[in-house]
């Protein structure tokens, strides 16, 4: 979870095959997702999504690797 400075961001485990069940715009320049967990928190800009999209490999192998350094599993 990124939070809003490095100090907020959480490395969240236990999540294999969490699903989203709504999208709901915000303006034009957002979108809250909510999760089958229920989570709904945070905006999320097209820009971070587009920038999530575009680097989804590399923030992929960090965070599994994150999740290997702290012992944690999905």
């Amino acid at each position: 979870m990124q939070g809003h400075s490095p100090d907020e961001r959480k490395t969240v485990a236990g999540k294999r095959n969490v699903a989203i069940l709504e999208v709901n715009p915000i303006g034009n320049y957002a979108v809250r997702l909510v999760f089958d967990d229920m989570h709904s928190t945070g905006i999320f800009s097209w820009d971070y999504l587009f920038e999530l999209g575009q680097n989804r490999t590399r923030y992929w192998q960090d965070y599994l690797d994150d999740l290997a350094g702290k012992g944690l599993a999905r």
